[in-house]
């Protein structure tokens, strides 16, 4: 199943408790294909709970067409399909872990 992704990077979002950053994008290939990943930052540092934060990765998917497009705002559109296979997940974790530094990998 393919989705779209925009690529819109360094735009905090908000929510109540807290916000997130995407703050780069890459591309890797695993086996013969493309895969797409972002990292961000989550604060929560506006929450009853306290203040906590973490960096993580969100893979997106294998690319299927890379910036084919543009949105109204003029900012690029690619597809990606989602990675069912859980060897090629747990790959791409340990590798983006190491590489990236991050806590969490999801998908």
């Amino acid at each position: 199943m393919s989705k779209e992704y925009t690529h819109e990077l360094h735009r905090e979002v908000r929510s109540i408790s807290g916000g997130y950053t995407l703050e780069k994008e890459e591309r890797i290939t695993i086996g013969n294909k493309e895969v797409l990943y972002v990292v961000g930052n989550a604060l929560a540092d506006s929450s009853c709970c306290g203040f906590w934060g973490c960096c993580y990765a969100l893979v997106l998917g294998y690319v299927v067409k890379w910036k084919h497009t543009k949105n109204e705002e003029g900012i690029s559109i690619s597809t990606v399909e989602a990675i069912a296979e859980e060897h090629v997940k747990r790959e791409i974790t340990e590798f983006l872990k190491e590489k990236e530094g991050v806590s969490q990998v999801q998908f």
